[in-house]
């Protein structure tokens, strides 16, 4: 099947509160027709836990009706070389039934953060989201970790995801075998904000197909087992101007680091408990964010290390041309967090940071677990919350980040998470890893 004149579903979906990719399938003959009104939505939908359940005490519980409405721009088609049926599915918004955003869309709600950056401060976002994921299926038969035979052993499976995502028109730096047993990260390359995103969403559920036709088993989750090592979503950006200027840099300034930008990442820092609750928000992420895992523990901003919460990369040089630009690398996230929340707390805690002119407090060159109590006091140096229950308590008290959305959004969201916590309250570690391999 190479073409998309037969008869096949086009799926119409949503990257949702608990971080999947949920909706309806329309058949081929008809989904043309369907675009400008979509498919129908419930809102209760909103307060599904990873594992299905509706948050008993959700603000809408069996009433309403809304509207998925696809967005023509984010449509993915890709074709099998199998008999199978091929990959077709829209990005959708969720819209009221007057054809209004509706106030809980997470798409709409980094689409809201998106606008603002630029009608407020004329700034605009490329964006990099860096994906990790582990094979599971032969977890205890690995090759050295980054090595050509830990790549080349799963060649059939990367030339494959490499054919699909070229399909999907969706850029990729490199595939790279990481630090994990039968652990791979694909760096996604910099694009516009709502584009990044919408890829990222994308990507997710690519990867899940091409896993799927391969017969291989693969976990996106923070933590494939409690001592494993973790896997993370990174988000890579930039800011640029009106004419489209990188305004990242400015060498007259402390690291390096222009105003705007240093002012948004302090707005990240200083609203860090709320963007972890978003970008970080499942029981298992906290097995992730832990001192010497190579994530990040504290609310950091440093030169190129890898512990801090965010990392500002170097520009580097070939022939004396700047190939890579100098940017801010956040490493909170990982995979059960919408990308639209991901990235979209990022961005409401650093238009908080823009408007209110922050400034960051200390720019960190060591890990933060080795120095005194004392000396983390005096930079005013935090742990980041050890559990979903510190993440969303924190987010409960922070009324100035709230404002970045409705009471709606966020009494559904926080019902939604108290519900997963309570699910996941009475298992064990191993079978908390377990039942997120399984989903994610």
């Amino acid at each position: 099947m190479n073409n998309l004149n037969s008869n096949h579903q086009v799926f119409f979906g949503c990257s949702d509160f608990s971080g999947l990719f949920r909706g309806r399938a329309i058949s081929s003959k008809d989904y043309l027709k369907k675009l400008p009104y979509g498919c129908g939505w419930v809102p209760a939908d909103q307060s599904l836990t990873p594992f299905g359940e509706i948050g008993p005490k959700n603000p809408f519980g069996s009433t309403g009706d809304l509207r998925l409405i696809p967005d023509k721009s984010a449509e993915y088609k890709i074709f099998k070389n199998d008999s199978g049926s091929p990959l077709h599915f829209f990005i959708s918004d969720i819209k009221t039934l007057k054809g209004d955003p509706w106030q809980c869309c997470a798409r709409n709600y980094l689409k809201d953060g998106i606008e603002k950056l630029y009608n407020l401060y004329g700034i605009r976002l490329k964006v990099g989201f860096e994906h990790e994921f582990t094979i599971i299926d032969h977890i205890g038969n690995a090759e050295p970790v980054f090595s050509m035979r830990a790549f080349r052993k799963e060649t059939k499976f990367i030339d494959n995801l490499a054919s699909y995502l070229s399909q999907a028109n969706i850029d990729v730096d490199n595939y790279l075998p990481e630090y994990g047993i039968n652990q791979f990260e694909i760096p996604t390359s910099p694009k516009p904000a709502l584009k990044a995103a919408d890829d990222a969403v994308a990507l997710r559920e690519i990867i899940k197909e091409v896993a799927k036709n391969c017969e291989k088993k693969i976990s996106l989750s923070p933590k494939i087992s409690p001592n494993s090592v973790g896997n993370g979503v990174h988000i890579h950006l930039s800011l640029f101007n009106k004419d489209n200027k990188d305004i990242t840099k400015d060498n007259n300034y402390k690291n390096n680091l222009s105003k705007e930008c240093s002012s948004f990442c302090a707005g990240i820092l200083e609203h860090i408990n709320s963007v972890t609750a978003m970008s970080a928000p499942s029981t298992i992420s906290y097995f992730r964010l832990l001192p010497h895992n190579w994530s990040s523990s504290y609310n950091t901003i440093s030169m190129q290390d890898r512990e801090a919460a965010i990392r500002l990369c170097p520009e580097f040089y070939f022939n004396r041309k700047k190939i890579g630009s100098f940017h801010a690398e956040i490493r909170i996230g990982d995979a059960t967090s919408s990308p639209y929340l991901h990235l979209g707390s990022i961005i409401h805690a650093g238009l908080i940071g823009l408007e209110n002119n922050a400034k960051i407090k200390h720019f960190t060159n060591k890990d933060p677990s080795i120095m005194k109590e004392k000396d983390q006091k005096k930079l005013g140096i935090n742990r980041l919350p050890k559990s979903l229950n510190e993440a969303i308590n924190s987010l409960s008290k922070d009324k100035i980040f709230k404002k970045s959305a409705s009471k709606l959004f966020w009494e559904c969201y926080e019902d939604m998470r108290k519900t997963e916590l309570k699910m996941t309250k009475k298992m064990t570690n191993n079978e908390i890893c377990q039942a997120f391999n399984l989903v994610f």
